[in-house]
């Protein structure tokens, strides 16, 4: 009898461990293609930046040289500047103008779910379309932008944005704002629909104005939301490459070169470690920033 039971009790544990191989048996097609698809390019890139590798060139070991290269590198510097700038410009931009947009759309109106659809529309538009449309826009000659200051008395001669290095950078942060915004907007209002309308009713009832009903109600709901889409946008802009390129090329001169671009010219110039260590120098960027919003997220 006491046989039978030892018997018993070990058959659960004996099923746990199978089906414990049985998963990971399952599941290591899906990360051995993982590991092919990501884990390489990025090991590769990191041994890379440690070499002085060009295209067709297998390079040799030259340490932290492409770093202090970069370190002491104009270009590099004024592209790590203007990468802060830009993404900190963009993504406050995004925040604000989607977050008015989402509130503005919770409300009741004629045609809600019409306009609804309509916001979406930048976002849905292609990178290379829209882009290429705001570069029309910005046109010295015949862009919109400059016929409609031009009516209005604002300006007397037309201002080539995308060649000025004054104005090279607010124009593409302009189109990068308007491309992203109906991301943060969709999510907003989803957020914003997930909050009991009883805490809006109860907040009414005890004499809270809007603003109040906002403040005390709404943020606090969409807080997490908040900070993930924060997350994920802040790393796709700062990773961004067809904005800048597509409108200026990160011109005129610097004015508007950011991080990813200069990596780009790199590569173009076939300094593979060069490009690679340009490129890794955000990562760090990005790691500490991720792991600062997860432990926001935790207290939220």
């Amino acid at each position: 009898m006491a046989k039978g039971l030892k018997t018993r009790k070990s058959s659960p544990s004996r099923f746990k461990i199978q089906d414990s191989v049985l998963g990971y048996a399952t599941i290591l097609p899906a990360m051995l293609v993982l590991i092919g698809f990501f884990g390489y390019p990025l090991f590769y890139e990191v041994y890379a930046s440690f070499t002085n590798s060009t295209v067709g060139q297998p390079g040799e070991w030259v340490g932290l040289a492409n770093y202090s290269y970069l370190v002491n590198d104009p270009a590099f510097t004024a592209a790590a500047f203007n990468t802060v700038v830009y993404v900190t410009a963009a993504q406050t931009g995004k925040f604000a103008l989607g977050l008015a947009v989402a509130l503005l759309l919770q409300q009741k109106m004629i045609g809600r779910n019409l306009w609804r659809s309509v916001v979406l529309l930048p976002y849905a538009l292609p990178g290379f379309v829209a882009f290429m449309v705001w570069r029309l826009i910005y046109n010295p000659d015949v862009g919109a932008l400059n016929i409609f200051l031009n009516q209005i008395g604002v300006l007397d001669q037309p201002i080539a944005f995308l060649s000025n290095s004054t104005w090279a950078m607010p124009g593409v942060v302009l189109a990068t704002i308007w491309k992203g915004f109906p991301f943060w907007t969709i999510m907003f209002l989803a957020a914003l629909q997930a909050i009991p309308k009883e805490l809006y009713e109860a907040a009414a009832s005890d004499g809270a104005n809007a603003y109040q009903r906002f403040k005390h109600v709404s943020f606090p709901g969409i807080r997490p939301v908040i900070l993930i889409v924060f997350m994920l946008s802040t790393i796709s802009t700062m990773n961004s490459f067809e904005a800048v390129w597509l409108t200026t090329g990160g011109g005129p001169g610097n004015a508007s070169i950011i991080v990813p671009i200069y990596a780009y010219k790199s590569l173009v110039n076939f300094q593979i470690g060069q490009a690679g260590a340009a490129a890794l120098l955000l990562l760090p960027v990005i790691l500490i920033f991720v792991l600062f919003i997860l432990r926001r997220l935790k207290k939220a």
